[in-house]
């Protein structure tokens, strides 16, 4: 043993890091004798590729060379099939979002029509617009966080068939998780502040008139 080097994602950003060693090429024990050649580059690592062919070939003048990429190429060849599975996971997550909104809003807007009674009532007998509106989004805000707290314990345990599309990122990421939660609360508050706003506007006088 010369030397131990840190861990390396040898072939895809997705593998599951195995173990391996480095070995000499003269005790390669595969018939190919394939190898790989990795230069560090200062600025465009593309233009050096004329002066590596003509390296490799000042050694030896009949070694095919098969490829030439930068990391940057490998690393998004390796991902390009990742990347298109978690885009379709945004479409749907966004559509999801979207769904999720429009079915507070509509909650809570058929839920305003049935209470303008009780809301002219609450504003006949003194109640100030502020708490129409905190009572109505106290309502839409409190469906939202139990359906948080249920979509949160299912993202968890379904996390485990994501994990290996994830990289450099755990499956419990505490971020992730409170960023998205911070997302959907304030969708969610902008989809209970509309009906809110028309429950402050019912008039006790005409409300109870109708009746």
């Amino acid at each position: 043993i010369i030397g131990i080097v840190g861990d390396v994602r040898q072939l895809s950003l997705s593998a599951a890091r195995a173990d391996a060693i480095y070995l000499p090429e003269s005790q390669w024990p595969y018939a190919d004798n394939a190898m790989s050649l990795v230069v560090r580059a200062r600025g465009e690592a593309a233009s050096l590729t004329p002066g590596i062919r003509r390296a490799i070939w000042s050694v030896d003048k009949d070694q095919p060379i098969v490829r030439i990429a930068t990391m940057e190429q490998l690393v998004e060849a390796t991902g390009a099939e990742r990347r298109f599975t978690l885009v379709l996971f945004e479409a749907f997550a966004a559509v999801a979002l979207l769904l999720a909104a429009a079915g507070i809003y509509g909650v809570l807007a058929g839920g305003v029509s049935e209470r303008l009674r009780e809301i002219g009532v609450r504003a006949a007998l003194g109640a100030t617009r502020r708490d129409i509106l905190v009572m109505v989004v106290r309502q839409g805000l409190s469906l939202t966080a139990i359906g948080v707290g249920v979509g949160l314990a299912a993202s968890f345990a379904a996390s485990q068939a994501l994990a290996g599309m994830l990289f450099g990122v755990s499956r419990t990421d505490p971020l992730t998780y409170a960023g998205v939660t911070v997302m959907l609360v304030a969708v969610a508050f902008v989809a209970c502040w509309i009906p809110a706003r028309r429950a402050t506007r019912v008039d006790p006088v005409v409300t109870l008139h109708a009746e």
